[in-house]
């Protein structure tokens, strides 16, 4: 039986890592395909770059825009059912 080389994947870790990649593309073509400005695709890509519901603050740090430009585009989005907004101020993606 022949030894598995260090650091090689198995055919299954191969198979899912695909998998996660293509969801990935998937997500990243919905954001492209919304009729928003430039500014807010930004920002919703950054939000799906946090990985999780964030503040604007957090947002705005990562997509290189004022916590004010944040906060204004997220309330227009939440408006028009892109993001979703808690309780506690967190928002995360609704697509």
């Amino acid at each position: 039986m022949p030894c598995k080389k260090k650091g090689s994947k198995s055919k299954s870790t191969k198979k899912t890592s695909s998998r996660k990649t293509k969801a990935k593309k998937t997500e990243k073509s919905k954001i492209e395909a919304l009729d928003v400005d430039e500014d807010a695709k930004k920002i919703l890509k950054a939000l799906e770059k946090i990985g999780k519901p964030a503040k604007c603050g957090e947002i705005a740090k990562e997509a290189g825009f004022s916590t004010q430009k944040v906060a204004a585009k997220m309330r227009s989005l939440a408006r028009k059912g892109i993001v979703k907004r808690s309780e506690e101020g967190l928002y995360s993606l609704a697509l």
